[in-house]
């Protein structure tokens, strides 16, 4: 049994040994082959030849659905604020209708509501005497607050807020003008347009003078 084992472990020693020499032997015979002529095509087994059509149908289909190109020249713009819900769904439909798909963000904003002239706040003794003056001159349009401070009125317009600062420094008083202002919801729309659409978007803020259309950072 001995020699059976012994046998059988030459006989593997000499064939793996003569598959490494057949295969250095290989080797050696190509390294010896001259070089083929450029006329002459190399042969091209037909499993290569198949995984080579397989790759360049991938490619064709690739550029077919994402053409070379494709995505360039897009800018990122946002489209706002909107301070009603209704008018943001109003103007995303209008952008659906050019093909643009936006996205609605919101965000706080602060903005004016108006203006206060007023004098700041002093002894009791002062606001009484400057009520004296303006009882004095007809003027009716101020009320004491808070801290003795002389309220002259609130203004929606800035140009009714510089009259009244006028006519009472003409009394000689040294009122202040403060603008007032509120913090609200406001909605913007997201989105990414070709470059050179602007005019076309343009025509959509025509009526909407409080709604501006700014590039942002594309994330």
């Amino acid at each position: 049994m001995r020699h059976v084992v012994y046998l059988l472990l030459v006989v593997n020693l000499v064939f793996l040994g003569w598959n490494i020499f057949q295969s250095q032997s290989g080797l050696q015979a190509e390294r010896n082959l001259p070089p083929l002529p450029e006329t002459v095509a190399p042969l091209v087994t037909l499993q290569e030849r198949l995984a080579a059509d397989d790759e360049a149908s991938a490619i064709e289909k690739l550029t077919d659905t994402k053409p070379p190109g494709a995505g360039a020249g897009l800018v990122c713009q946002t489209l706002g604020p909107f301070l009603v819900q209704q008018e943001v769904q109003a103007m995303q439909a209008e952008l659906a209708g050019l093909g643009l798909e936006s996205q609605q963000r919101e965000a706080e904003r602060t903005y004016p509501v108006g203006y206060w002239v007023y004098l700041p706040e002093m002894p009791r003794s002062e606001s009484q005497r400057l009520a004296r003056l303006l009882d004095d001159r007809s003027d009716k349009e101020y009320f004491i607050s808070k801290g003795n401070l002389i309220s002259l009125g609130v203004f929606k317009e800035m140009s009714r807020a510089k009259n009244r600062l006028a006519r009472t420094r003409k009394m000689g008083l040294e009122p202040q003008l403060e603008t007032r202002y509120r913090t609200a919801t406001a909605y913007w729309l997201d989105f990414q347009a070709e470059t050179g659409a602007g005019k076309q978007l343009d025509g959509l803020l025509t009526d909407s003078p409080d709604i501006w259309l700014q590039d942002q950072a594309c994330y």
